[in-house]
């Protein structure tokens, strides 16, 4: 999955687990971590928002979901 962030920066990860993290080539986000409930079931050009640990809220825009091959 990528989002792009408000500052026009981009991120792309995995949303799995732990497990996932070990053989993954890239970041792995919890589905219960902010961001990752944020994207859940959201597809390319949604916009959803988080809460950052600040307590601020955040939007991001879903750029692209795709399914992990590794």
């Amino acid at each position: 999955m990528t989002v792009k962030f408000p500052d026009g920066d981009t991120e792309t990860f995995l949303l799995g687990s732990r497990e996932e993290a070990i053989h993954a080539s890239i970041d792995v986000y919890s589905p219960t971590s902010p961001l990752g409930g944020a994207v859940l079931g959201s597809s390319a050009g949604d916009s959803v928002s988080f809460e950052l640990p600040n307590g601020r809220s955040i939007s991001v825009e879903v750029t692209q979901v795709e399914l992990y091959t590794p």
